[in-house]
């Protein structure tokens, strides 16, 4: 009788392929979020070393007034390059709603250099990071290289309405060999549960079929 576990189709195997290779790519660590670790304040105290892979923290602006600042830093640890940093909303705001606002800033301590990208921001798209400052008495680029830079985040809410929930995502890759650290976030299993499904239904199929 013949081994039924390789009686599959090319079908198959290419779904379990690119189902594997989907959940090695999306794999991501929450190295913050305020809601299970503790509130983000405005003294900005908290501070979290980055990973290799995605990072995200997550928080929350209170519907304001009164009004709410979030502050967090993360640390860049040896061997790290940052690609993006990316902040984004779950709900959607605009001025043109009761005029809200927020203001949000990014820097590093490796030349106190603002990015651009992060000031007032009216509406709820994503604000992508431009690693560049051209204002103020120190300019030029912010180090995306440095080991140990302390990178500082904050965001505040002038009037905001309701509650924001937001995500600061910054994707990173090391020089140092290694393989990605992370969990597979829930779309991720969900995939691969679809994936596996398939090559069973096929070899029971198969075994019918004989």
């Amino acid at each position: 009788m013949k081994n039924r576990l390789f009686n599959i189709s090319l079908p198959q195997v290419l779904l379990l392929f690119f189902t594997l290779l989907w959940v090695n790519n999306t794999l991501a660590i929450v190295i913050y979020d305020e809601s299970i670790d503790g509130e983000i304040d405005v003294l900005g105290n908290i501070n979290v070393n980055l990973v290799n892979g995605e990072n995200k923290i997550n928080g929350s602006i209170d519907q304001t007034p009164p009004p709410d600042t979030d502050r967090i830093k993360f640390t860049q640890v040896a061997g790290l390059t940052i690609d993006s940093i990316i902040l984004s909303f779950a709900g959607t705001f605009d001025d043109l709603n009761l005029g809200q606002s927020m203001n949000t800033a990014l820097f590093n301590n490796t030349a106190n250099l603002f990015d651009d990208n992060f000031n007032n921001i009216t509406n709820g798209n994503s604000i992508f990071a431009s690693f560049q400052d051209t204002f103020g008495p120190e300019t030029g680029l912010l180090s995306k290289t440095t080991d140990g830079a302390i990178w500082d985040f904050q965001l505040s809410a002038g009037l905001v309405y309701p509650a924001q929930n937001w995500t600061l995502t910054i994707n990173t890759t090391s020089s140092i060999v290694q393989p990605p650290v992370g969990v597979a976030e829930p779309t991720t299993f969900l995939i691969l549960l679809l994936g596996l499904s398939a090559l069973t239904i096929g070899r029971f199929k198969t075994g019918a079929n004989k």
